[in-house]
């Protein structure tokens, strides 16, 4: 098996806590060729001094730094610097597998495919939902029909949009120009769908080999609380929905009704698990959806 090196991207804000389980478990990697690309982000608490440890103990590690801008600069500032064949990106809050990128790799190589994808286990502070995920073994050909991939791998049940359970071959995101928005919420799953025209074959997991960490504190839990979750959906919707009109991407525009219907879908999950009633997550609907483009999907009126 090949041994190209493994860019992975990790943007780092203020969670000193979380940070070193994420890095020992990426620097304990059964596929030791990999260069880890940590961005602080302008963090305020012990997070840089932790990540300047790491830096100095194993040359692997890339330390940058940059004003607090959010992980969207900070995944865009790790893939220009990023010299691997292949990119992935991880949460700092997070951990993986110690075989996660040696999987992922092999089963990209192995069937020749663009990406590769595996499952992920919800981690929470006193239990773990092992493969949340509803996945199996497979590969498949995007192109074949969007509209289908669509429905059976991002709009099933229990989803999978995220860019840390991927491993993608640099030169399709660095080719097609595709780079996060600087949204502070949204923008993985805003890159994935902005990729999938340059995507052609995608190779699947079934195994979880990360973990996401659910954290009461975290961007999406404060939004929901805020009750501003819904416009952040509304808002990653609309970028999605205008770029592929700028790009003349009809076929893929097919998928936009499907795609309003689970970012309210996911309003509702993450609005839940924060806690709000019944009627505080229709008043965000309400205030995040009217007028915008997601709304005229939901209704119909754009179709």
């Amino acid at each position: 098996m090949s041994n190209e090196l493994i860019s992975v991207i990790i943007p780092c804000y203020n969670l000193a806590g979380y940070v070193e389980k994420c890095m020992d478990s990426i620097l304990g990697q059964t596929y030791r060729n990999l260069e880890i690309i940590a961005i602080d982000d302008g963090s305020t608490d012990e997070t840089s001094e932790i990540l300047a440890g790491y830096a100095e103990k194993d040359q692997r590690v890339v330390l940058i730094h940059q004003e607090n801008a959010g992980a969207g600069r900070a995944m865009n500032r790790g893939i220009e610097s990023a010299r691997g064949e292949f990119l992935a990106f991880v949460d700092n809050d997070d951990w993986v597998e110690q075989d996660m990128y040696e999987k992922l790799h092999t089963a990209l190589i192995t069937n020749n495919a663009d990406m590769s994808v595996c499952n992920f286990n919800l981690a929470y502070d006193d239990h773990i939902d092992f493969c949340y995920s509803h996945m199996c073994d497979e590969t498949v050909d995007i192109a074949d029909n969007v509209f289908n991939y669509y429905c059976c791998h991002c709009a099933c049940p229990k989803p999978n949009n995220y860019v840390w359970t991927r491993l993608y071959r640099a030169n399709v995101i660095k080719e097609s120009d595709v780079r996060f928005e600087e949204f502070r919420l949204g923008a993985d799953t805003l890159f994935n769908f902005k990729l999938f025209p340059y995507i052609k074959r995608v190779t699947f997991i079934k195994e979880g080999l990360y973990y996401y960490v659910q954290r009461n504190g975290s961007s999406v839990y404060t939004a929901a609380k805020k009750g501003n979750i819904a416009k952040v959906y509304a808002d990653g919707f609309e970028a999605l929905a205008d770029y592929y009109a700028s790009k003349g991407l009809e076929e893929f525009c097919s998928i936009l009704p499907m795609h309003a219907y689970t970012r309210m879908r996911s309003t509702f999950f993450y609005s839940r698990l924060a806690g709000m009633s019944d009627e505080e997550i229709k008043a965000s609907i309400e205030k995040g959806f009217q007028g915008r483009k997601i709304a005229d999907y939901l209704t119909g009126a754009a179709i």
